[in-house]
C-alpha cells in the first residue's frame, strides 16, 4: 500500500521519539556520587529539552496534517459539486502574437524574454495575455513558489492558492470564464504571492504586530461583464484582459506593465508618476509604440473606458466619501462622450476634467499622455497650467505651500535645496524646532552613507536628536511638519517611535475588502536591535500642522491626537487619508488614484480625509515666529 504524505511524515519521527523515555528512569536511579549525579541531571535537562522540541515538532505536523486534511476536503468538494456543462472559447479564433518584455523596475530583477498577446480576430480593442505564462515571465516580481494552482474545467474555473508558514490556506483567488467573474476571498493574494523589494526595506527598525477586522466574509468579486470585458479560457491557458492583470496583479505592488501594440515594458509605479522615468523606458514605451501619431478607433475607446470606469469602481478610495455609486453615472453623458473620442485633444481634456477638477484632490492626478501623442518626449507637467487645468483645491494648496515656503526659506536665508542636515533643526531658549519635509525610505545602499539622511527620514531624526541631546537646557521640541506632503507611511511610523516608547497605533480601514486594519510598532530608533527605552519622551513634544500637512503627515497627525503623545498647533491639516495607487489605461495614460487603503482615526474607523483639527490655533503669518509659537504653547499649559 502506498504511503500517504501524513504517514510519511509521522513514521520518520516516531521511531526517534520512542527511544527518550525510558533513558530518564535509568539514569534518575539513586546515584549518589556528586559529580556522577550532576551529570545525570544534566543529562536529563537535556533530554526534557528534546522533549519539548519533539512535541513542537509533533504539533507542527498535526498543524500540517490538519492543513492537509483540510486540503483534501476541499478538492473532495470540487469533485462532490454538481457538474455544470463545462464552457470553453475553443470556437473562438485568436490572432496571437510575440512580444519582447523589458523590465525597469529596479527593485526587482526580471529577466528580459518574450511573450504573447492574443485577440479575437477582427476584435482587436482588446488584448489578451495568458495568466500563467506572464506569472512566470514575472519571476522575481512573482514568487513563484509563493502560489499554488488548481484547474476545475468542469465547473469553468482556475484557482489560484497562497498558504501561510504554517502551511494553512491563507487565501484563494478564482477565475470563473463562464461567468466573466474574478473572486477572491481577499485582494491580499495579490500581495502575497510578490517576492520582497530587492533595494528598499521598508521594515527596517521596525518591530510590529498586525491585529485585523471583516466586516464580513463576503470576500470581493470582480464582475467583468458588467464593464464589457470578458475572460476566455482556450486550449488550458486563462487567458485575461491585458488591462485588468495589469490592474490586479501589477498596479496594487506599485509597478506597472505598458503594451503599446508593438512591447510590453514594466516600470516602478508608472510613467512620470514618481521621480523621473528612465529614458530608455520613456523611448521604448512612447518614442517606439505602434501607435504614436495615431488615430484609436471608436471601439478602442470604449475598451479604454471601459477598463476607466472598472478600475475606478473598485478600486477608487474616496468612492464612498464622495457618495459615488457608479463612475458611469458620476462622469454624465456630456463627459463621457468626450473620454470617448478618438481626439486626443478631446479625451486629455475630459481626463483632466474628470481626474482633476470634478474629483478635486490631490492623490488623484494625471501623469503622462497615451501612446497616440504624436509628440511621444511631451512630459504632461510641462503642458497643463495651474490653476485651469486642475481642481479648486490644488490651487489653494499650491499658493498656501508657496506662502509658507517663501517664509520657512526667509526664515533660514537659503534655499530649501540647499539645506544641509543641522538647517532642518533651530533652537529658541529651551525649545528645539526639528522640520521635516517629507517620510523618505532610502535605499539599502544609500543608507549605508555618511549622507543617508538626505534619503532616509530615520537617519536624518536620528542626526537631529543627537544634536539635541548635546543641549541640556531644551526641554520642548516641536516637530514642523507645516510643509510635509506626507511619503512612506513605514517611515511615518518611524519617526513616531522617537517620540514615544508606546507601540505606535496605525489604523487603516480598507473599503474594497472591507476590512479594518491595526498595526502596532515598536522602533528601534538607535539601531541597537533594541525596542524599548528608545524614544525622547523626556521631552515635552509639540506638532506644527497646516493645510499643508498631506497625507502620511496627516496620518502622524491623526495617530498623534489619538495616542496624546503631542499637542497639536497650527491650522487643520490638508487631508489626503489614502494611500495612492498608479493605474495605465489601455491607450497608455497613466494616472494616480486614492487607493482602497484609507488611513481613519480610532477603533470606528473615522475618516481623516477632510483633515484633522489642532489644540491650539497659531495663524499663519506667525508659523516661522519663534516666540509666537513658545507663547502659544506657554498659554496653553
Amino acid at each position: 500500500m502506498k504511503k500517504s504524505i501524513k504517514t510519511k511524515l509521522l513514521t520518520t519521527i516516531l521511531p526517534i521519539s520512542t527511544g527518550l523515555i525510558t533513558p530518564v528512569a535509568l539514569l534518575s536511579a539513586g546515584c549518589q556520587d556528586p559529580k556522577l549525579k550532576k551529570q545525570l541531571e544534566d543529562t536529563k535537562k537535556e533530554l526534557e529539552n528534546k522533549k519539548q522540541e519533539l512535541d513542537k515538532t509533533k504539533k507542527d505536523l498535526e498543524e500540517k496534517n490538519k492543513s492537509l486534511d483540510d486540503a483534501k476536503k476541499e478538492i473532495d468538494k470540487l469533485k462532490d459539486q454538481p457538474k455544470i456543462d463545462p464552457k470553453s472559447d475553443a470556437k473562438t479564433e485568436l490572432v496571437v502574437k510575440n512580444h519582447t518584455f523589458k523590465n525597469f523596475n529596479e527593485e526587482y530583477t526580471i529577466a528580459d524574454t518574450n511573450v504573447k498577446s492574443y485577440i479575437v480576430k477582427n476584435h482587436d480593442e482588446v488584448v489578451y495575455v495568458d495568466v500563467d505564462e506572464f506569472l512566470k515571465a514575472l519571476d522575481g516580481y512573482v514568487g513563484l513558489d509563493l502560489f499554488t494552482t488548481i484547474v476545475d474545467e468542469a465547473n469553468n474555473r482556475k484557482i489560484y492558492r497562497t498558504f501561510d508558514k504554517k502551511g494553512n490556506l491563507s487565501n484563494q483567488l478564482i477565475f470563473n470564464w463562464d461567468k466573466n467573474l474574478i473572486h477572491t476571498t481577499s485582494t491580499s493574494i495579490f500581495y502575497e504571492i510578490l517576492k520582497p523589494q530587492e533595494l528598499t526595506d521598508d521594515s527596517q527598525f521596525l518591530e510590529t504586530e498586525y491585529e485585523h477586522k471583516n466586516e464580513d466574509d463576503k470576500g470581493v468579486t470582480f464582475d467583468l461583464t458588467k464593464y464589457k470585458m470578458d475572460i476566455l479560457y482556450k486550449d488550458g491557458k486563462l487567458l485575461l484582459p491585458y488591462t485588468v492583470f495589469n490592474t490586479l496583479f501589477m498596479s496594487q505592488g506599485f509597478t506597472n506593465l505598458y503594451f503599446n501594440g508593438e512591447t510590453f515594458t514594466n516600470v516602478f509605479a508608472g510613467m512620470d508618476s514618481f521621480g523621473a522615468t528612465p529614458d530608455a523606458a520613456r523611448e521604448r514605451i512612447r518614442k517606439n509604440a505602434a501607435l504614436n501619431g495615431k488615430k484609436a478607433t471608436v471601439a478602442q475607446r470604449e475598451a479604454n473606458y471601459n477598463h476607466m470606469i472598472f478600475t475606478m469602481d473598485y478600486f477608487y478610495g474616496l468612492r464612498f466619501h464622495k457618495n459615488i455609486k457608479s463612475f458611469d453615472e458620476y462622469i454624465g453623458a456630456e463627459e463621457k462622450a468626450k473620454l470617448l473620442s478618438t481626439d486626443p485633444k478631446v479625451y486629455n481634456q475630459a481626463y483632466v476634467n474628470l481626474f482633476h477638477k470634478k474629483l478635486n484632490e490631490l492623490h488623484t492626478r494625471m501623469n503622462s499622455f497615451s501612446y497616440y501623442e504624436s509628440d511621444w518626449s511631451t512630459k504632461l507637467r510641462n503642458v497643463l497650467k495651474s490653476p485651469q487645468d486642475y481642481g479648486e483645491y490644488r490651487d489653494q494648496f499650491n499658493k498656501n505651500r508657496a506662502m509658507l515656503v517663501k517664509q520657512f526659506e526667509t526664515k533660514f536665508g537659503k534655499k530649501i535645496d540647499d539645506f544641509g542636515p543641522d538647517d532642518y533643526i533651530r533652537y529658541h531658549g529651551n525649545t528645539a524646532i526639528v522640520t521635516l519635509l517629507g517620510f523618505e525610505d532610502g535605499t539599502k545602499e544609500q543608507n549605508q552613507g555618511p549622507d543617508a539622511w538626505k534619503y532616509d527620514t530615520y537617519y536624518l531624526m536620528r542626526h537631529l536628536m543627537a544634536e539635541v541631546a548635546k543641549k541640556p537646557e531644551i526641554k520642548n521640541i516641536v516637530l514642523d511638519l507645516a510643509i510635509n506632503g506626507g511619503g512612506s507611511v513605514s517611515s511615518m511610523v518611524r519617526t513616531l517611535g522617537f517620540m514615544t516608547d508606546k507601540p505606535i497605533l496605525n489604523r487603516e480601514y480598507d473599503i474594497l475588502n472591507r476590512r479594518g486594519d491595526l498595526s502596532k510598532s515598536k522602533v528601534d530608533t538607535d539601531g541597537d536591535g533594541k525596542y524599548d527605552g528608545d524614544a525622547y519622551e523626556k521631552y515635552n513634544w509639540s506638532l506644527l500642522v497646516s493645510l499643508n500637512t498631506f497625507s502620511a503627515a496627516n496620518q502622524l497627525t491623526s495617530i498623534v491626537k489619538e495616542m496624546g503623545i503631542a499637542k497639536i498647533i497650527g491650522k487643520k491639516t490638508g487631508g489626503g487619508m489614502s494611500a495612492i495607487m498608479p493605474i495605465v489605461l489601455a491607450d497608455g495614460t497613466t494616472i494616480t488614484i486614492s487607493s482602497p487603503n484609507n488611513a481613519v482615526f480610532g477603533p470606528n474607523n473615522e475618516s481623516i480625509e477632510d483633515g484633522v483639527q489642532p489644540d491650539i490655533n497659531l495663524e499663519y503669518k506667525d508659523f516661522y515666529n519663534d516666540e509666537a509659537i513658545d507663547k502659544a504653547l506657554s498659554n496653553s499649559k
